[in-house]
């Protein structure tokens, strides 16, 4: 969010196997990403590259990864995964990334329908 389009080729220009887009500004986990932001961050960088964009920063339910996976080619989801194993040990994370799999799934089914 915060390289503008003076310096989006320059960064695009070193850039090889997919773009990492970091959506919110600030610390891991924190805030949440708003998906009408990404949208128009993930159109922009598209028109730079065509390079996969995988979003990552601020994705911390299955609807927030839904909504990435409708624009974007990945959905990084950390925090969010290690909170779960905090709160629910590895059967419970193990659920939350299903149920990240299935959202995302569901997103991407419904692009192509």
């Amino acid at each position: 969010p915060t390289t503008d389009d003076r310096r989006l080729p320059l960064v695009l220009k070193e850039a090889g196997g997919f773009v990492y887009y970091v959506s919110v500004l600030g610390t891991t986990g924190m805030k949440s990403a708003v998906a009408t932001d990404i949208d128009a961050a993930v159109q922009r960088i598209r028109r730079h590259t065509s390079l996969p964009v995988a979003v990552g920063f601020g994705i911390k339910t299955p609807d927030q990864a839904a909504a990435v996976a409708r624009v974007a080619d990945a959905a990084v989801v950390g925090t969010a995964l290690v909170q779960a194993i905090e709160r629910e040990g590895a059967n419970g994370a193990l659920d939350f990334v299903r149920s990240l799999g299935k959202a995302v799934r569901g997103a991407r089914q419904a692009i192509k329908a």
